[in-house]
């Protein structure tokens, strides 16, 4: 998490290095969702005719968590609120990045300017550079709930009234953009299978997914202030077909992922250790769709950096070692070098399996 205020230099040099670096796999299974319901208490977000935008978000967010639970109970569902509660943009994302959360989805509703409006139909949103006027207006509308908070330190002085803030901060995209990006579609096609007008995936800057450390999304039901659309997503077949739809992504997305990431069969090079033959630990803790030597300048100050490739990605890991222990400890070593979402593998045989395997085969 970034403390202090980041330079105009730091962030340009970051925006253009993320392409390079790829991003970094959390790990095998999508294990944890956290569903943001936006808005909350004092902050009621838009406001409908006869309803508020935090209270439908809410019954959406809940609905959804039930269906995940009820199908889904190897995922384990957080709430960021699971009541009427003020909760701060900033410990939105705090919440998932504590709980290691692999998905996080932020559910609102839109608006326009005008009390009434023709506009309909559903959008989602990931990290990224507003393309155009309205995209960056729907951002400044999520964002203006920091000017609720008291403390706004967490925003490095971010002003979500000005339009020249958004263009420097849009560019510290998230690297999990790809993913974000892959989820986002599928939403989209959900909603439109169940009969609602795809105004398709966009990008625009939010603080809620700013610093998320995970595939993030920011989802828009609707239009509140159309007076059709708000008697919709009011009711209770409405709230359970779009909670319906979120599901369904999010469980194709999981068994996609899941799919990709199962155990390998690839191996990494042979190298002398004190390990037992070629069972032992080690961290992943970036995947690249190019490969680049392990000597590369991008891997500065990571020690025994190896790679393996797997489903057309090339995988990067550093060090082997006998015990899940030692792992974890060169795991908050490479961490502190900025991949945050470093994460601890086996190898058993030389082939990747689970750690309880690794630790078997070690009589650990």
């Amino acid at each position: 998490m970034v403390e202090r205020k980041i330079s105009r230099f730091g962030v340009l040099c970051l925006f253009f290095l993320l392409p390079f670096l790829g991003f970094a796999q959390k790990g095998e299974k999508i294990q944890t969702i956290v569903i943001d319901a936006g808005h909350g208490g004092k902050d009621t977000g838009a406001l409908g005719k006869v309803t508020t935008e935090k209270a439908l978000n809410l019954a959406v967010a809940l609905k959804l968590g039930n269906y995940i639970k009820e199908n889904l109970p190897d995922v384990k569902v957080i709430y960021t609120r699971s009541t009427d509660k003020f909760v701060e943009l900033s410990e939105r994302a705090a919440i998932a990045n504590r709980n290691n959360a692999d998905v996080f989805i932020s559910i609102h509703c839109n608006s326009t300017e005008s009390a009434t409006t023709t506009a309909q139909g559903a959008e989602t949103f990931v990290m990224g550079e507003s393309k155009n006027e309205a995209n960056l207006n729907v951002a400044k509308k999520e964002n203006a709930a920091i000017l609720l908070e008291d403390n706004t330190d967490a925003y490095d002085n971010f002003d979500p009234n000005s339009t020249e803030a958004y263009i420097l901060f849009s560019l510290s995209q998230s690297m999990y953009q790809k993913q974000s990006l892959d989820l986002a579609g599928k939403v989209q096609q959900k909603f439109a299978s169940k009969g609602r007008n795809d105004r398709g995936v966009q990008q625009a800057g939010f603080l809620v997914l700013w610093k998320t450390a995970m595939p993030s999304i920011l989802v828009e039901l609707g239009f509140i202030n159309n007076a059709k659309e708000e008697k919709f997503l009011n009711s209770e077949k409405g709230q359970a077909q779009m909670a319906l739809a979120l599901y369904h992504a999010f469980e194709e997305y999981k068994r996609e992922f899941e799919a990709e990431n199962h155990t390998p069969s690839s191996t990494v090079a042979k190298k002398k250790t004190a390990v037992k033959g070629d069972t032992y630990f080690t961290v992943q803790f970036s995947t690249l769709n190019k490969k680049v030597p392990v000597t590369d300048k991008a891997f500065k100050g990571v020690k025994e950096v190896e790679v393996y490739e797997y489903n057309g990605a090339y995988r990067y890991v550093s060090g082997r070692f006998p015990t899940k222990a030692e792992a974890v400890a060169r795991q908050a070593e490479v961490r502190k070098l900025g991949y945050k979402d470093a994460f601890v593998v086996a190898f058993i045989n030389g082939e990747r399996g689970t750690l309880k395997q690794a630790e078997e085969a070690l009589g650990k």
